[in-house]
């Protein structure tokens, strides 16, 4: 494993331990991947064989695999931190699921193994996201599916996050900031303005419910803060070479998904940029958005 991979992986494993230990943050994990949201039929998963590459420590999309009648997954990510984590999350799965050491630039399967190939939120964060996809495409059989979440390029809010990383990486006392950020943080942060504004008369920040606020500056807030800012390597793309990739490894019927996100804190208001994010709107802010594609490798 290269140095970079090694803190890579690193960071995304304190990040996913605290997911798992949100019961509100590893359900919305969770929902992410579905039968409705894939556009197939409820047993769609029912006897197939699949991958989750690049899994995590909580492995939140083999969870939603196995869940929906995976016969069986197989997930890897870079180091053994997984071996510990991960069965703590798939409790009553046994002997449907096995975890290994991998890499998605390297993935250690055969040609044409897997029914369905699964790789969310990994490739932008790898050394070269078109080795990993060509690697995904070996792996997954002729007339399966592949699904591939990636980040899109452009947009107002990729500029600022990728500002925001880049100080991470330069400026200590904002990493100290960053790497110390959790709810408490946003709820003293929001007390102290509604006070100060208070003082000077303005009772507007009083008139929102401070449970409101909580609910909108909650521990998942943090941890995707954490997700955005801190990982070392982050590549953006376009649609268009993504569909061209695909194409040049044998996929057809390529579909771009998308979905309302059911997120609890402030991102809902961002929901429908993410939603729609062909809208004039989303462009501006988010240029091609966060890109999630389905695909059929040609039999």
């Amino acid at each position: 494993m290269k140095p970079i991979e090694k803190k890579t992986r690193q960071i995304f494993h304190k990040i996913h331990v605290e997911q798992a230990k949100d019961e509100l943050t590893f359900k919305r994990l969770v929902e992410l991947l579905s039968p409705k949201y894939l556009k197939v039929p409820d047993n769609f998963f029912f006897g197939k064989i699949c991958l989750d590459a690049g899994c995590g420590s909580n492995a939140n999309a083999t969870y939603s695999m196995l869940n929906a009648g995976a016969a069986k997954v197989y997930a890897f990510d870079l180091d053994k931190s997984i071996f510990k984590t991960v069965p703590k999350m798939l409790k009553g799965f046994e002997k449907r699921y096995e975890l290994a050491v991998g890499n998605v630039l390297k993935i250690n399967f055969p040609d044409n193994f897997f029914d369905f190939t699964h790789c969310s939120g990994v490739l932008h964060h790898t050394t070269d996201a078109f080795k990993g996809i060509r690697e995904l495409a070996r792996v997954t059989k002729k007339g399966g599916m592949l699904y591939i979440y990636i980040h899109g390029q452009g947009g107002l809010m990729r500029e600022v996050v990728n500002f925001l990383r880049d100080k991470y990486k330069k400026d200590k006392n904002y990493k100290r900031l960053i790497d110390n950020i959790d709810e408490k943080f946003f709820w003293e942060l929001w007390d102290w303005m509604v006070s100060e504004m208070a003082k000077h008369g303005d009772k507007l920040g009083e008139s929102i419910p401070k449970d409101v606020m909580r609910q909108l500056l909650n521990k998942d807030l943090a941890l995707s803060v954490k997700d955005r800012f801190t990982a070392p390597i982050s590549h953006d793309f376009t649609e268009k070479e993504l569909r061209e990739l695909l194409k040049g490894e044998g996929f057809i019927k390529i579909e771009r998904l998308t979905r309302y996100p059911n997120n609890a804190n402030i991102r809902r208001f961002l929901s429908p940029f993410y939603n729609r994010y062909d809208h004039k709107f989303s462009r501006i802010f988010y240029g091609e958005g966060n890109m999630q594609l389905k695909a059929i490798k040609k039999s």
